[in-house]
């Protein structure tokens, strides 16, 4: 038994599949709206809400399913199938919840709150920790000021992902001197960072509508900003960086099952345009059909062997989890070694839909095209951390000697 050991039942599995198939089917009727008009469909808040989906990595005790961390990945798979932004929004909910359920950062009776929240009364989750400074990498400059028996918490969170579908707002602030004074010393400030769980219809708490990118549109991650918002003891998480970030699989877990969803969806698109299209009269036929020119058939095999690959990393990584064979990792190399299955998995879909656009030719490149929207929202992948760039940069210093 460790933490990533299921409750779940394999009935309960294939209906979870199951649910997420035809869930998926209402955010694709509806995801280039979405996109073109750059909004987060609040009308699929409720049926979410309503769904096992929403409560199935909650230990069954607080009214979830007790789902472990592989199948909230291929359930996030089958979503992305649907629509990948949508379920990108959503995942940050999937997320939370993993991270809030395992963490040993947070009293019993913290976790216990979260989980009934979520499992009992379908409350809705979102995690802004990015600061404009530099991330999710920088520090906290959002502060929590002591005031009375809790804290008033200033600043403002990029990347709010979810926050205009949620209840309960995770967030990561600095606690400050009782004058308001942050340490100079980095160390003593990393002790002080600290993670609050408020919720959304907190006082002194907007959100400003900063979302307009190239891809990714529906997540609607604007900029949440508190000037002053009252945290009660009650909404204390614990330390943030030796809390919440040393739960980072189930980020990497549910990025993986989103991007090889989108994979999914690009491969499958151009597919089945390459079966049907026909080129007419050329100078080397009567008629050319595009499916039997050769680099055509080469291209498409290695679109889906890279699919293939993909997904045997995200299956063995999620057989690690429910396994515990993570736990003879050395600490310093877990989070690098969690985050190799999103960066596979994001590499292959912003490889897979440059093929596709490649393959199916000028038409993918009009505006409001599946695979110009897939194309853009798979560049979305180079900004998960651990980025592409930043993991092989830790794994290089690792070996090394230069940390751990």
């Amino acid at each position: 038994m460790n933490k990533h050991t299921p409750e779940i039942t394999a009935d309960e599995r294939a209906d979870l599949l199951d649910q997420a198939k035809q869930m998926a089917k209402a955010w694709a009727a509806i995801g280039r709206e979405c996109d073109t008009e750059n909004r987060f469909p609040t009308e699929t808040v409720e049926p979410y809400k309503q769904s096992a989906i929403a409560v199935m990595a909650v230990p069954k005790k607080y009214g979830g399913l007790g789902a472990d961390i592989h199948t909230a990945a291929l359930v996030a798979r089958e979503l992305a199938r649907g629509d990948p932004p949508i379920a990108l929004a959503y995942n940050m909910h999937q997320a939370m919840v993993g991270i809030f359920r395992n963490t040993a950062g947070i009293d019993d009776d913290v976790r216990a709150s979260i989980m009934t929240a979520v499992g009992r009364d379908r409350k809705i989750l979102c995690g802004p920790f990015s600061e404009a400074r530099a991330g999710l990498s920088g520090l906290a400059d959002t502060v929590a000021v002591p005031d009375g028996d809790g804290w008033r918490i200033t600043g403002k969170k990029n990347w709010s992902t979810l926050v205009l579908g949620s209840d309960l707002i995770a967030l990561n602030a600095t606690i400050t001197d009782p004058d308001g004074s942050v340490p100079d010393d980095f160390r003593e400030r990393a002790r002080r960072e600290a993670v609050f769980i408020i919720p959304t219809d907190s006082s002194n708490l907007t959100v400003e509508h900063t979302w307009d990118t190239m891809g990714m549109r529906a997540t609607g991650s604007h900029t949440l900003v508190l000037d002053g918002t009252p945290a009660t003891r009650q909404m204390y998480g614990g330390n943030f960086r030796q809390g919440l970030v040393g739960e980072a699989e189930w980020a990497a877990m549910g990025f993986s099952g989103v991007y090889l969803g989108l994979a999914d969806k690009a491969y499958e698109q151009a597919r089945e345009i390459l079966r049907a299209k026909h080129l007419g009269a050329t100078l080397g036929a009567q008629d050319t059909d595009i499916k039997q020119v050769g680099y055509v058939q080469y291209a498409l095999g290695r679109m889906r062997t890279q699919i293939e690959i993909a997904e045997r990393v995200l299956d063995a990584t999620g057989q690690i989890a429910v396994e515990g064979r993570y736990e003879q990792w050395p600490v310093a190399e877990r989070k690098p070694r969690w985050d190799t299955v999103k960066v596979v998995t994001t590499e292959t879909a912003m490889s897979v839909t440059d093929e596709a656009f490649r393959l199916v030719g000028g038409s993918s490149y009009r505006r409001g095209h599946v695979l110009e929207r897939l194309y853009r929202d798979a560049r979305a992948g180079y900004l998960h951390s651990f980025t592409t760039n930043q993991l092989y940069d830790y794994v290089g210093r690792y070996e090394l000697g230069l940390i751990g």
